[in-house]
């Protein structure tokens, strides 16, 4: 056997072998695993070969164009328990034009209080108001990291049952307990909870995600939180983790795989929510994280969108950037801002965040509530090219249409965004970044819809690239109809839910581009 077959050979093997141990994954994926890319400029993960393009968004606008808001894109306000007890605020929060959504840390004891026995008030309430303004919630529950020892974010009776705990004194001068995670009885409490969590809220239309707790604080993917302690007191902790409680590398990413399949069993139709911070922070911290980060999204794909959480300045966080610059192609990326963020930099922030393809960023509700124009301002630029922000440029109809004939139709979209829209198409239990179809409904002169035809356009949706316009003609199959004049309407649609897109009307006709889920796009006249 030559060399060029014996490679050949091996590739199919290793190939082979790829396959049975990711069944889910595509060719084009375990591609990836087999041949690595030069490095060049870019940067490379080389735990999967894959390369990841630094490239820098450039801004395009259209005249009259306005902020679209879907439920998984946007602002979120970010809300604490002052909020949440302030009734004024949170109206004002949840009816401002410009917040998508709200974020909420809500902590397993508040919910929990006694095994078994749930007070889900909190949540329902939320999500109440949510639906109630057309917005969606970022849920997260925390189990560490919040409250005094005697009221810890874990309910007293996992600590009765036999759960293990370490307690640390934080820079606000509070005792904190914090549960050791590996623990299986605490592990078993908590699997308890998530369960129950998802059998109560998942596909809930008004949740946009839910946070993965696992071995963090504060809901976050760091154990110990840089909020409660400052760098040289955070590595004592990790010491005596790892000294007294006998934590380890090797432990902690198979903990967090753990947890990884917990939430994708409870919530099966509900997005999940990933932070990219390092568990620890010395340097296996780094490897840990894309252990972690690979086995989620190699394995659930666009079911778990990925965000840098606690972000307090508008300086990369280099790790976490390549993360976020490595997956998006696959999921939705966010940012969460801290309290002590400067308003000073949204302007650079906004520019890091289109650079990084993101998605959503939650905000804290402090900033949204100024009254400050300058921080107003800027918050609109950044939500005009969060996500997707698709404009139907034009739709090419023909004058006239014999009954029975295909109609034959042109479109031209933009994407004013820095992500594309990816629909989640389920494969087995994997969700992979496809494609929204396109709609065209005909009505008669009474309004009423009576032809509606679906096709996927030439270039998928989840390839709609920020700024590059996207064409292509298709010949529509129609059924007879009555000689008459039809209306015809255009929708971006997931066929499994029937959910539409918000997208504005671009025609050079419509001055007042508002966002709608239907555009008309023009008329035909059918006859004989």
């Amino acid at each position: 056997m030559n060399r060029a077959k014996m490679v050949g050979a091996g590739l199919i093997l290793a190939m082979s072998v790829a396959q049975t141990l990711l069944p889910s994954a595509h060719a084009s994926d375990l591609l990836k695993y087999m041949q690595p890319v030069s490095q060049k400029n870019n940067y490379l993960n080389k735990s999967q070969d894959r390369e990841i393009k630094k490239k820098g968004f450039k801004t395009e606008e259209v005249e009259g164009a306005q902020p679209i808001s879907n439920r998984e894109i946007g602002l979120f306000a970010t809300v604490d328990s002052t909020i949440l007890s302030h009734g004024e605020q949170l109206t004002s929060l949840i009816q401002d034009p410009h917040v998508n959504g709200l974020s909420v840390l809500l902590s397993w004891q508040q919910l929990e209080p006694t095994e078994g026995q749930f007070d889900w008030q909190p949540i329902d309430k939320l999500l109440e108001l949510c639906q109630n303004n057309n917005k969606s919630l970022i849920l997260r529950i925390s189990t560490s990291g919040g409250g005094a020892q005697d009221q810890s974010e874990t309910p007293k009776w996992v600590y009765d049952a036999g759960a293990s705990s370490v307690d640390f004194t934080g820079i606000d001068g509070k005792q904190h307990a914090m549960p050791i995670f590996w623990n299986p009885i605490y592990l078993a409490k908590w699997s308890n909870f998530v369960t129950a969590l998802g059998k109560r809220y998942d596909n809930n239309p008004a949740l946009q995600s839910v946070g993965i707790t696992g071995g963090g604080m504060l809901a976050a993917t760091p154990i110990v939180s840089g909020v409660l302690l400052d760098k040289a007191e955070r590595l004592a902790l990790e010491k005596k983790l790892e000294a007294d409680k006998g934590m380890n590398e090797h432990q902690v990413v198979e903990h967090w795989k753990y947890v990884a399949d917990l939430f994708p069993r409870a919530f099966i139709k509900t997005r999940l929510n990933f932070d990219v911070d390092a568990p620890l922070d010395s340097k296996s911290g780094q490897s840990m994280l894309d252990e972690i980060s690979d086995y989620l999204v190699y394995k659930y794909g666009e079911r778990v969108y990925l965000t840098r959480l606690g972000v307090d300045n508008s300086k990369h966080g280099f790790d976490q950037y390549r993360i976020l610059l490595k997956f998006r192609n696959d999921t939705l990326t966010g940012y969460q801002l801290s309290p002590a963020f400067n308003a000073a930099e949204l302007d650079k922030l906004t520019k890091v965040c289109l650079d990084d393809g993101i998605s959503f960023v939650e905000i804290p509700a402090a900033l949204i509530l100024t009254k400050d124009a300058t921080v107003l301002s800027q918050l609109d630029e950044l939500r005009a090219h969060l996500g997707y922000q698709l404009i139907s440029q034009s739709t090419t109809l023909p004058a006239d249409l014999k009954s029975g004939s295909p109609l034959t139709a042109s479109f031209t979209f933009v994407n004013l965004g820095s992500s594309p829209p990816m629909r989640p198409n389920r494969e087995l239990d994997k969700d992979l970044a496809g494609s929204y179809k396109i709609q065209l409904e005909l009505r008669d002169a009474d309004g009423k819809p009576v032809v509606q035809s679906l096709h996927t356009p030439g270039v998928p949706t989840n390839q709609w690239i920020a700024g590059k316009p996207i064409k292509w003609e298709q010949e529509l199959k129609m059924p007879k109809l009555k000689p008459g004049e039809y209306s015809v309407w255009l929708s971006l649609i997931d066929v499994d839910n029937k959910r539409k897109l918000q997208i504005l009307n671009g025609a050079d006709e419509c001055k007042d581009k508002q966002a709608a889920t239907s555009i008309d796009v023009g008329k035909v006249q059918v006859v004989e």
